[in-house]
C-alpha cells in the first residue's frame, strides 16, 4: 500500500460507494468514525491494496488515545462502534469469472481492544480494505466534518451530502480569449427524494413529508450549519411544477430538493 500520512496530517478518507451507501441506510455516527480512522490508517506492514487477497484478515494496528483524541471519544464510545462495526455487513454482486456473484462480507470480523496498553487490533478482510481504500468508484469523505455533529440523524445526512458532492459530471471548456481548454465539473450538487426513499435512507417511518421536515431536516441544518464545512439548503416541491412549499396549502408536496452548500466560511465548523 502507498504510504500514507499520518491521521492527524490527513483528514481525507477515499470510501468506496457501496460502503458509504451501506453506512447513509443502516450505520450509526460512532462506528462510520472507527472505519473511517481505519482507512486513514496504516497496515502492519507496506504491501500494495490491489494485491489483497479478498479472503484474508489482515491487521490495522491503532493506538486508542490518538483514536479517542482525534473524534473526541471516550474508550466506551470506542468499544461500542466497533461492536456495531463487528455485527454489520454489506453485500454487492459483481461478475466473476463471468458468473454473477452476489458477495456478503462483515465490515470487521475480528477485532482486540487491549484496554492496559491502550491498542486497539483490526483484523479486516482484504475485500473490505479494497472497499475502504476505495481503488474505484469512490467518493472523498471529509472526516473532520464529522467530528462534532451532535443530532441524531446528521451524520446520516452528511454521509448522504458527501455521496452528492462526489457525482461528477465533467465537460470541456474552451477559453475563448486563450482557447485553452479545461476540464469542469457541471453537475449540480442536488439531488431531489421522495418521502418513502428518504425513510429509507434514514431508517424512519414517518408518515409525511411534514414531519420528516421538522424532525430530520431541520435538526440536521441546525447541527451542520453549526459544526460541518458541508451543510445544505432544502426546499418541499408541491405538485404544482417548481412551487415551494411555505405553508400547510391543500397541494401536496411531491419531493424534497437538497442542495450542497459549502460552510468551510463557519467559524465554528471543524
Amino acid at each position: 500500500m502507498p504510504k500514507k500520512l499520518s491521521p492527524n496530517q490527513n483528514q481525507i478518507a477515499r470510501v468506496d460507494n457501496r460502503v458509504l451507501e451501506a453506512f447513509v441506510k443502516s450505520n450509526d455516527l460512532t462506528a462510520f468514525k472507527v472505519l473511517m480512522y481505519i482507512g486513514k490508517s496504516q497496515l502492519n506492514k507496506e504491501v500494495n491494496i490491489k494485491t489483497l487477497d479478498d479472503d484474508k484478515l489482515y491487521k490495522v494496528p491503532i493506538r486508542l488515545q490518538p483514536l479517542s483524541n482525534y473524534y473526541n471519544l471516550t474508550t466506551r464510545h470506542i468499544r461500542e462502534g466497533v461492536e456495531k462495526l463487528n455485527a454489520t455487513s454489506i453485500n454487492y454482486r459483481k461478475l466473476e469469472k463471468g458468473k454473477d456473484v452476489e458477495t456478503f462480507v462483515n465490515l470487521l470480523p475480528k477485532a482486540k481492544l487491549n484496554y492496559t496498553d491502550e491498542t486497539f487490533e483490526c483484523f479486516v478482510f482484504g475485500e473490505i480494505l479494497k472497499l475502504v481504500y476505495a481503488i474505484n468508484n469512490h467518493s472523498e469523505v471529509n472526516v473532520q466534518n464529522f467530528i462534532r455533529l451532535e443530532k441524531k440523524h446528521s451524520a446520516k445526512m452528511l454521509m448522504l451530502l458527501e455521496r452528492i458532492a462526489n457525482y461528477k459530471k465533467i465537460e470541456i471548456y474552451t477559453d475563448p480569449d486563450t482557447l485553452k481548454q479545461t476540464k469542469v465539473d457541471v453537475m449540480p450538487k442536488r439531488q431531489h427524494y421522495e418521502l418513502e426513499e428518504l425513510n429509507n435512507l434514514f431508517g424512519t417511518k414517518y408518515p409525511t413529508y411534514s414531519l420528516f421536515i421538522k424532525y430530520v431536516i431541520k435538526p440536521c441544518k441546525e447541527d451542520l450549519d453549526l459544526h460541518s464545512k458541508l451543510s445544505f439548503e432544502y426546499k418541499a416541491i408541491k405538485d404544482r411544477v417548481g412551487e415551494t412549499v411555505k405553508s400547510r396549502g391543500r397541494t401536496p408536496i411531491v419531493h424534497i430538493t437538497i442542495d450542497v452548500i459549502d460552510n468551510s466560511n463557519n467559524l465554528f465548523a471543524t
